[in-house]
């Protein structure tokens, strides 16, 4: 599922029912009271648990595993990479696929910006601050499996995605 909360879209949503309440209400001099005409003994029922949305996502559990990680981005890098993560530290990084023009070879070192767990992504994901975060976290999966932040749409070539897939953890 994707997310996206911007700036103005969430203003205009707080001031919407407030909007729609102003146009419903009339003072046309008349005493007209709406009644329930049967009320009910069926007891509340709960609200379901509110999906979780930027600034509230949790942190990924485990400390040791291993993922694939597609960084899209404006950057040095190409392809994926694999990273290794120990005891919530990355111990390697290293790319998955050859690139002949970027003289890039399976197994290669990634550049130290790709040596990120799985709980950077997810703090990627729930920054409050910018301008547009879109994440896609499948039901009853621990992870993200796409995290998209541009931090200021009035600006160029600073947007990070982040895809991760072959979770494996030790």
């Amino acid at each position: 599922m994707t997310r996206t909360l911007l700036p103005r879209t969430a203003a205009l949503l707080a001031a919407a029912p407030l909007l729609l309440l102003g146009a419903c209400g009339t003072d046309d001099g008349g005493d007209d009271v709406a009644a329930d005409p049967a009320p009910t003994s069926a007891s509340p029922t709960s609200s379901p648990t509110a999906e979780p949305t930027v600034g509230t996502y949790p942190d990924f559990e485990p400390s040791s595993y291993s993922y694939t990680l597609d960084v899209s981005c404006f950057c040095a890098g190409l392809g994926p990479v694999r990273v290794v993560v120990e005891d919530d530290k990355v111990t390697s990084a290293t790319y998955v696929e050859r690139d002949r023009a970027a003289q890039i070879a399976p197994g290669d070192d990634a550049p130290k910006y790709r040596w990120i767990t799985i709980d950077d992504i997810i703090d990627s994901a729930n920054d409050t601050s910018a301008a547009r975060v879109d994440v896609e976290w499948p039901d009853g999966q621990d992870y993200p499996t796409s995290v998209y932040v541009d931090q200021d749409e009035m600006m160029a070539d600073e947007e990070m995605g982040y895809t991760i897939s072959d979770v494996v953890v030790d």
